[in-house]
């Protein structure tokens, strides 16, 4: 009986996915030529709420496997077949124009997405490619989506836990954005520009809040509290909100927040509890996927300990009374690199590193992870960016596992990025020279 209830759950659960999808996919004129009550959207917005329902581990052995989750495992080592080689990148950066351009991808997987767009009558080049740009996007956003919308159990949840990245980009970016400026088309202008990976119902209702010293509490009382990430945002607020001032109200604690630096700190902290997260969500899954995961996840701990720390170079997070605290609060709380690495990087108490050449000497003398990347500051940036597409590789090796989801999810990042690289490149009149420093950050993808 458990079993049959247990089936019975996840087939609801996968035919609401599919409706509220439906529904929040269509046009306002969609809508009402579809005749939806105020009761059908209250219902649509009800299972949009809890399609993000989260689903514990384990997720079952071999015996169980291929029947709960083996068909969108197949589909997704599909999707790989589609990424571009090393010979059509080549081929796309030898282009002299966008239309040289779009011809050159209708010979690969984005061909019948590419093909669909058209240049206006003297439109300018930067919104073509941003066109071309947006159609690359579409292909990618459709396959995950199909990916989503037939995961059921602990898959849907993983996979939901990978849209709340994004999703919490989008919400500090308006933060931010209303903070910045008190015109409400800069806001309008911010939201259209919002990831739509991290899309959620009610991202509009931002728009309504204006500029004050207490947005911050007035949005996760009002609209942060009811979405899927709202315990990241608790989680940071609360060690402000469990102050030793009996006096402290809610709105004075918060107010600090609304400074542009804090939020940007704030962005930081959240996708680091988010990354802590996903963390125990493998462990707790078990298996293979645990197995896989614990490597990927470990090296994008250890990735974005280092980003932090050569990115607050020139900040006040790198003053030296910051890194023992405020700045070694953005490091995640595992890796190869925690905790030894972060000790490093923050002092011990006393000040820690503050440049580049003196954080690469410290890694090469220690034998830490990144230390041959830390060598070269010009390069640094596309050498990590090489070695992130040669980790997320290995998230395709074995098989009956979740990893290779995230892999797939990681690696179309790249591969997008590299697209929109190419197409600022080619829209704007450059000369050869200074075409070809630009596509030195052209990363490829399953090279050896």
């Amino acid at each position: 009986q458990p079993v049959i209830r247990h089936s019975a759950r996840k087939k609801v659960k996968w035919n609401s996915r599919l409706a509220r999808r439906r529904y929040l996919t269509m046009s306002k004129a969609d809508q009402k030529g579809e005749g939806l009550s105020e009761e059908a959207k209250r219902k649509a917005e009800y299972f949009e709420h809890m399609s993000y329902y989260r689903f514990n581990g384990p997720a079952g052995g071999l015996s169980t496997w291929n029947m709960e989750y083996g068909y969108l495992e197949a589909r997704v080592r599909g999707f790989r077949s589609g990424f571009l080689t090393g010979a059509e990148y080549k081929q796309l950066m030898q282009c002299n124009s966008l239309d040289e351009l779009k011809l050159a991808l209708t010979d690969t997987d984005y061909g019948q997405w590419i093909t669909t767009v058209s240049r206006g009558v003297d439109e300018k080049m930067d919104i073509y490619s941003k066109k071309l740009m947006d159609a690359c996007q579409k292909k990618f956003l459709s396959e995950f989506e199909y990916l989503r919308m037939n995961a059921t159990g602990i898959l849907q949840t993983f996979l939901d836990m990978i849209t709340y990245g994004p999703m919490i980009n989008n919400f500090c970016k308006l933060i931010i954005a209303i903070q910045k400026t008190d015109e409400p088309q800069e806001v309008v202008k911010a939201l259209k520009n919002a990831d739509p990976l991290g899309a959620y119902p009610h991202l509009n209702s931002i728009v309504a809040f204006d500029k004050q010293d207490d947005l911050l509490t007035d949005l996760f009382d009002t609209l942060l509290v009811d979405t899927p990430v709202s315990k990241y945002f608790w989680q940071y607020f609360l060690p402000e909100l469990n102050g030793d001032d009996e006096k402290k109200d809610d709105a004075g604690a918060l107010k600090k927040f609304t400074l542009e630096v804090e939020l940007d700190v704030m962005m930081n902290m959240l996708q680091k509890y988010l990354l802590e997260d996903m963390y125990n969500y493998s462990r707790e899954i078990g298996g293979e996927t645990w197995a896989i995961m614990k490597e990927l996840l470990e090296f994008e701990a250890d990735r974005r300990t280092v980003n932090v720390t050569v990115n607050s170079f020139g900040t006040p997070l790198n003053e030296p009374d910051r890194h023992d605290y405020e700045r070694k609060m953005l490091y995640p709380n595992f890796g190869e690199l925690y905790p030894d690495g972060h000790s490093l990087l923050a002092g011990y108490g006393k000040p820690g590193i503050s440049d580049f050449a003196t954080m690469g000497n410290e890694f090469k003398s220690k034998t830490l992870r990144f230390a041959p990347l830390l060598q070269d500051e010009e390069n640094f940036v596309y050498a990590m960016r090489q070695e992130e597409a040669k980790v997320f590789a290995k998230g395709f090796d074995s098989q009956s596992h979740f990893g290779c989801f995230y892999a797939y999810y990681k690696l179309k990042m790249i591969e997008l990025r590299n697209l929109k690289l190419i197409f600022d490149t080619i829209s704007q009149p450059r000369d050869i020279e200074t075409r070809r420093g630009l596509f030195k950050s052209v990363t490829p993808i399953f090279e050896d």
